[in-house]
């Protein structure tokens, strides 16, 4: 076998597993056992010592002069202080995901923290990268998710960008990059109106619309007539119909509310993708990247001369590759999914005529876009007065037993495009969410205006189902009289809940805390409001102290109480003597005033 041949020749699995275990083996082996080694692999792949050094290197990374490291399989740089240079890299990047910081400069200012790392730039470059710490992994953290539409036109994805293509003095120009970029964006400045690509991208099938609008930039009046244009019927055009949802970035012109609110009207649910994020509608960008290769780029060797015919041209253009019709160019959608490639078009036309919702006159839709949302009061019939556009006169929408929506209360009512005068009626919920309900108005009428489906006198009762409110109602009244009839048993003042609940008997059982009593000060009673104490004579208060101290007052007492109430005591002072002569205090004489006086 030729040296030549083997080189040129591709490396099966087996033999790059032949060459990792004989490259350990090299790694461990003493300089003698080394050429033994290589003998035997000679012997055994046919091929030159050169031949066998320059796969080792090549399929394996080993070199012949470099030894093992001796810290091989392991390093003295702790696991916290990787993931520390790691995150400083990681916090450095810009939106743009520009890298502004490295291990050089990570390295410095840990260093500077007392973060010692002691091994080289490389070498920590080598751990961190094995660790998946370095920007590069982190970059490919967050997978691709991808997206599954159940049917064509289930979701659409839109993205604006600006065209390399602009028009100035009725002639075409394209963009060069020595003309406007780096330091000479002042020519870009000079281009007014510049031209914008608007690219549709149909989920299901991968069929593409393209538009092309003249605006200094993205606003929301170019957004609409793109909508108009991307699901209108267009002659000479395949695809149209209207989403049920909506993906796009979250640019100014998308989340205007007059945008938004075309959108509520059609029933599309607008999605938008984190700040970004732009792989989130991966299929629209790729369309971005497929006209300006295969359509804006023939541009140059057949120019058009205003916006007209460069949208004549791009629809064109479209057509041809959606149906694969472009002359000697096969350009249906490849899946992993799809046993073979197939047309754009043909998996559009699987679409089923529920799943193509017709766009409503541009007119309607301009009305729709600047229509406000209007406030109604529910009736006491739990109905709702509205007059729809497509209606001749004010209809009634049921909104009984719906959560949220109670007699007297308010909803926010806007009309639909779809359906029989359609209209979302939008309650605020006990917990602030909003519930949106989608109703269509009774019709059910008897030639009297009369509901056909109301009662008869003496031919039958309908009970009418229970509002939410009602059910609550019910729900309390078996709580407090359980098996019975909650009317009948609050006409007979039956006590509630069986009598079960203490609702203050509980009072009396509370221990209180014994309180310092206060002193306070008589209020003087003026002289005609004032009763006069009865006076007991000396003798008469003598007996009756003595009766409660169980003994005579001594001769101080005595003389003390006679001279103290010369005029006699008055009775109601003598419980206060009593109390005196039992926990006796340091008295001394005063004159009579009615009373004593501790000292």
């Amino acid at each position: 076998m030729s040296t030549k041949g083997v080189v040129d020749m591709a490396i099966t699995p087996d033999i790059r597993e032949y060459l990792v275990e004989l490259a350990r083996q090299l790694d461990v082996a003493g300089h003698g056992q080394r050429g033994q080694l290589l003998d035997g692999a000679k012997a055994f792949l046919g091929w030159s010592t050169a031949t066998i050094y320059r796969q080792l290197r090549s399929e394996c990374g080993w070199s012949a002069g470099r030894k093992a490291r001796s810290d091989k399989g392991s390093t003295s740089v702790a696991k916290e202080s990787l993931e520390m240079l790691g995150a400083i890299q990681r916090e450095s990047l810009r939106d743009n995901g520009k890298q502004t910081m490295f291990t050089t400069t990570a390295r410095s200012i840990l260093e500077q923290n007392g973060i010692h790392l002691g091994v080289s730039n490389a070498h920590l470059n080598r751990l961190i990268a094995a660790r998946n710490l370095n920007v590069s992994s982190q970059r490919n953290a967050s997978p691709v998710q991808h997206l599954r539409a159940p049917h064509p036109n289930y979701l659409h994805q839109i993205d604006p960008s600006l065209c390399l293509v602009y028009y100035l003095k009725g002639r075409q120009h394209i963009m060069r990059d020595s003309e406007f970029y780096k330091n000479k964006l002042e020519n870009f400045a000079k281009v007014k109106l510049k031209v914008w690509r608007y690219v549709k991208y149909e989920s299901a099938s991968g069929a593409l619309t393209v538009r092309y609008f003249e605006a200094a930039g993205e606003n929301q009046h170019t957004l609409f007539e793109f909508l108009m244009y991307a699901w209108g019927k267009q002659e000479g055009r395949l695809m149209h119909g209207v989403p049920k949802f909506l993906l796009w970035d979250k640019g100014s012109a998308n989340t205007s509310s007059a945008i938004k609110n075309l959108l509520k009207h059609l029933e599309v649910e607008p999605l938008e993708h984190e700040a970004g994020n732009a792989r989130a509608k991966g299929g629209v960008e790729g369309g971005n990247n497929i006209v300006e290769t295969q359509f804006e780029s023939r541009l140059r060797f057949q120019p058009v001369n205003d916006i007209a015919e460069l949208n004549a041209a791009a629809q064109a253009w479209a057509e041809a590759y959606n149906a694969n019709l472009i002359p000697h160019q096969d350009t249906r959608l490849r899946r992993a999914g799809l046993a073979e490639p197939v047309a754009r078009y043909d998996l559009w036309q699987l679409i089923r005529a529920e799943q193509l919702r017709l766009l409503p006159p541009v007119e309607v839709c301009r009305a729709l876009m600047t229509s406000r949302e209007q406030e109604r009061t529910v009736n006491a019939d739990l109905t709702i007065q509205f007059k729809h556009q497509n209606a001749d006169r004010s209809l009634f929408y049921s909104v009984r037993g719906l959560d949220g929506i109670v007699i007297g209360g308010k909803v926010v009512v806007r009309s639909l495009a779809y359906g029989d005068c359609a209209i979302q009626v939008e309650a605020p919920r006990y917990d602030g969410e909003t519930l949106i309900y989608r109703l269509e108005p009774n019709r059910n009428y008897d030639v009297y205006g009369q509901q056909l489906d109301a009662a008869v006198p003496g031919q039958e009762y309908k009970s009418l189902p229970e509002t939410a409110i009602e059910h609550a109602a019910k729900t309390m009244d078996e709580l407090a009289f359980p098996e019975q009839d909650a009317k009948a048993a609050r006409a007979k003042q039956v006590t509630p809940f069986g009598g079960q609940l203490d609702t203050h008997g509980h009072l009396q059982q509370i221990e209180h805390p014994t309180y310092l009593p206060r002193s306070g000060s008589e209020i003087d009673t003026p002289e005609h409001l004032r009763t006069d104490a009865q006076l007991l004579t000396t003798m008469q208060a003598l007996l009756r102290i003595a009766d409660a101290l169980g003994r005579n007052l001594t001769a101080e007492e005595n003389t003390w109480l006679r001279g103290a109430f010369k005029d006699g005591v008055p009775e109601d002072q003598v419980q206060s003597l009593i109390d005196r002569f039992t926990r006796p205090v340091a008295a001394a004489p005063v004159a009579n005033t009615g009373g004593l006086r501790a000292v």
